[in-house]
């Protein structure tokens, strides 16, 4: 399960659910959301308070400004979004703790694994799409389709 010292847990589908969000729920709900999951992650977690609130919101901003330059509605775009987002919020992360924690220093390793991660989760994003789009879809026709019953 270790992929270059890390797991594939690591892929962080939050922030596909974030980018997924923000395209089809708009922006607030996608802040709401990303707000609240950093919330959750530092009440549960045991290292510093408002990390993951922080890193969520970042996500978030950058979803917002990668959305200016690229199409999130096209396969292409949600690669190179979720992967430059990705990747900024793996560089943030290191640079907190970092700034924080004498303990930790540079590491090469942690900056290969956080390419290749980015690169997973730029890939892994347009069928994460696909799948929450047919969720979706299920879910409405079953609403709409659902006979409506009188007393």
């Amino acid at each position: 399960m270790d992929l270059l010292g890390s797991d594939f847990s690591d892929l962080d589908f939050l922030t596909i659910m974030i980018a997924y969000l923000f395209l089809f729920y708009g922006q607030t709900a996608a802040a709401i959301f990303a707000f609240g999951q950093g919330i959750i992650i530092d009440l549960y977690s045991g290292g510093l308070h408002g990390l993951f609130t922080f890193l969520y919101l970042i996500v978030y901003c950058g979803i917002y400004l990668g959305y200016k330059f690229f199409d999130l509605h096209h396969p292409k775009g949600q690669i190179i979004i979720i992967a430059l987002v990705f990747l900024f919020k793996r560089l943030m992360f290191f640079i907190m703790i970092t700034v924080f924690s004498r303990e930790t220093g540079f590491s090469k390793d942690y900056l290969w694994t956080s390419g290749v991660l980015a690169i997973g989760a730029g890939v892994i994003a347009p069928v994460m799409f696909y799948v929450f789009d047919s969720l979706r879809t299920d879910s409405s026709e079953d609403v709409h389709s659902a006979p409506i019953e009188l007393p």
